[in-house]
């Protein structure tokens, strides 16, 4: 059944479908950052289809701030396309989980509870220890746990204030690390602010960006990136002026330095095959004062603003037109093969 612009269901505001855009810059609106409702979404073309052809990334993600888990308090999570319960083990330690239980598919985080470092399923009590194995059915009275009573976990990192989780597609191990941001723990830089909110589009679309610096100008009215230099080595790249450095370590987790003054971490968590949650986080000197902070901040929503605009309306183009100048976003699309798996099939 075809949609109108008037059809709530089809995600076009009316009076937008011919929306008149001018070049360089596009519009900001830092409200439709938090708000999804003010975004403007004209898109139709293979909506409900498969929109790009990758499956979810394997790397590390951020799924919540370090701050925001309690000790023996549990989350319910809809990420890399499944349910998961994130928890804070007694001893402290964070566990992420599939949510449903292997006995008779209970989902764990609705009426669960942590027990010790973990989790009692609240449909018969089985219980499964932070690696995902069961380790106690109530009433088998002696018998052996089933070797199946297993539940999928994902390995956890805390670092940089945030809680971050390894997805890989095969279950594989994780093959990079998320590196240590001192700036996030000095008590000479300001505590951060966040910035988090889900998108429409996927890590490698985000990624693109950062190689796309012609972008700059005809979205964010700035110039490109001048002189910029860019290393990729493995799992790892960096493309730098000198004074305004992105770092990437793995698909997802990306460092933004500028100057001495300015730090921002982010991530971009993989809800499904076709949206993902950023979440961005930012500090700078005390010295700067809070005012300073809050301005960088709103700023950077007003850049967003104008990315989701293009993120959550263009197609992707497996084999774009690019231009000499452009070479840096066929590298960056190579880069990023590595981080995916099943690809060849």
């Amino acid at each position: 059944m075809s949609t109108t612009a008037d059809d709530p269901g089809s995600g076009i505001r009316p009076g937008m479908e011919n929306a008149d855009f001018e070049v360089g810059p596009m519009r900001p609106d830092p409200d439709s950052v938090m708000d999804s409702s003010r975004r403007v979404r004209i898109r139709r073309e293979g909506v409900g289809q498969k929109r790009f052809p990758f499956p979810i990334p394997n790397g590390w993600f951020v799924v919540e701030e370090s701050k925001e888990l309690a000790p023996g308090e549990h989350k319910n999570l809809y990420a890399f396309g499944k349910d998961l319960v994130l928890f804070r083990a007694e001893s402290g330690e964070a566990r992420l989980m599939d949510a449903y239980c292997p006995h008779l598919g209970a989902h764990m985080g609705a009426g669960g509870k942590v027990d010790g470092d973990g989790l009692r399923c609240p449909f018969h009590g089985w219980r499964f220890d932070g690696d995902g194995t069961c380790t106690d059915i109530p009433y088998a009275e002696g018998k052996a746990i089933p070797a199946k009573a297993k539940v999928r976990t994902y390995p956890i990192i805390e670092r940089n204030r945030m809680i971050w989780a390894w997805h890989h597609l095969e279950e594989g191990d994780p093959f990079y690390d998320v590196p240590d941001w001192p700036e996030f723990e000095d008590p000479d830089w300001q505590d951060y602010q966040t910035l988090k909110f889900d998108v429409a589009t996927i890590v490698q679309e985000f990624s693109e960006g950062e190689f796309d610096v012609q972008h700059f100008k005809y979205v964010h009215g700035a110039p490109p990136l001048p002189g910029t230099d860019l290393e990729v080595d493995g799992t790892y790249r960096r493309n730098s002026n000198g004074n305004f450095t992105i770092e990437n370590f793995g698909l997802g987790c990306t460092r933004i330095s500028i100057g001495d003054a300015v730090r921002i971490g982010q991530s971009l968590l993989p809800i499904d095959e076709e949206n993902v949650s950023m979440t961005w986080f930012f500090t700078m000197p005390e010295t700067l004062g809070d005012g300073a902070l809050k301005m960088l901040v709103d700023s950077f929503a007003d850049g967003i603003s104008q990315d989701i605009v293009i993120w959550e309306n263009k197609r992707y183009e497996p084999k774009p037109l690019v231009t000499a100048v452009e070479r840096n976003i066929r590298t960056g699309r190579e880069w990023s093969l590595q981080f995916y798996s099943g690809l060849e099939a």
